[in-house]
């Protein structure tokens, strides 16, 4: 915007807000223009208290996506994962929650060895799974607002095979509330709803089975500044109340700026695990392009 207009108009929540010379016009005036309030910071991480290991992976593969992926993951941690596009970052993670097979590797959960071998499995392990691509395999489109965010934890308003219609509408009340999803009825398809508020459903979504582990990739891809900062405020929020996050994510800063540690990725394996105090873009880039990685090769020879 700032570097192919002359001017910029903002629309927000369907009504028109002003016009502006982009040359008179600063990132912070425009992000204020755009949702309404002043933003005092777009990633705001709070300390966390990161304790034991809650779930470890060793040598996990999946031919032709990625081999021999190990890493562990701390209670109050939000662990991001970089690389480029293609590197195999939600192949491992579809493959930990079970929508993929894996080949071989071990999963240990507080320390026991588990078996996923579906969502059901992970789900019943207590971990979430927001996906990167809402409309495709995250939102029932054709369904209600309210069905979309109850569906995954069903199984807690049913007696046999009776559902209990109040308390899942309480339950999906309860989360439109929480998140402010703007749509008016739950029982307004969600197709229509912005991409924001979709996002803001499948997060409702997850927060509603309790996860302990909760997977996001690309949690804040084409949503509006306002609710990216919402949503980065919801997972620091669940990391200090214990819970442990997987944060998948091509912006850079966002990475970096929420991050307790970072995870990156090249061609299927994991060229390095770095702590976010020390990580630079500089040095994610080198990893996630494999330099680094080609360097201690050089090193072997």
């Amino acid at each position: 915007m700032f570097r192919i207009t002359d001017e910029i108009s903002v629309y927000r929540d369907g009504k028109y807000i002003e016009t502006r010379k982009t040359s008179d016009t600063t990132a912070n005036q425009l992000i204020e223009l755009m949702v309404g309030r002043q933003l005092t910071t777009l990633f705001p991480k709070q300390i966390a208290e990161i304790g034991d290991v809650i779930l470890k992976v060793e040598n996990l593969s999946c031919p032709g996506h990625f081999e021999n992926i190990s890493f562990d993951l701390r209670k109050g941690e939000i662990l991001g994962v970089s690389g480029l596009v293609g590197a195999g970052r939600s192949e491992i993670m579809e493959t930990l929650f079970g929508i993929r097979r894996k080949a071989s590797g071990k999963i240990y959960l507080n320390g026991d060895e588990i078996t996923i071998n579906s969502p059901k499995d992970a789900i019943s392990k207590r971990m979430g799974f927001l996906t990167e691509d809402r409309k495709e395999s995250g939102c029932f489109l054709s369904l209600s607002v309210g069905f979309n965010i109850y569906i995954a934890a069903l199984s807690n308003y049913c007696a046999g095979v009776i559902i209990n219609r109040k308390k899942t509408r309480d339950a999906a009340q309860q989360q439109r509330e929480k998140l402010s999803i703007k749509t008016p009825s739950l029982k307004q398809h969600i197709e229509s709803l912005s991409g924001g508020n979709q996002q803001k459903v499948l997060v409702g979504r997850w927060l509603l089975t309790d996860s302990d582990i909760l997977i996001v990739d690309e949690p804040t891809r084409g949503i509006d500044v306002g609710t990216k900062s919402e949503i980065h405020r919801l997972l620091s929020t669940l990391v200090q109340q214990g819970k442990s996050i997987i944060m998948i994510s091509s912006e850079m800063p966002e990475v970096l700026g929420m991050s307790d540690r970072i995870m990156v990725i090249y061609e299927g394996k994991i060229t390095g695990i770095v702590d976010a105090k020390d990580a630079t873009q500089k040095l994610l880039m080198e990893y996630a392009s494999g330099i680094v990685e080609s360097e201690k090769e050089e090193i072997k020879v």
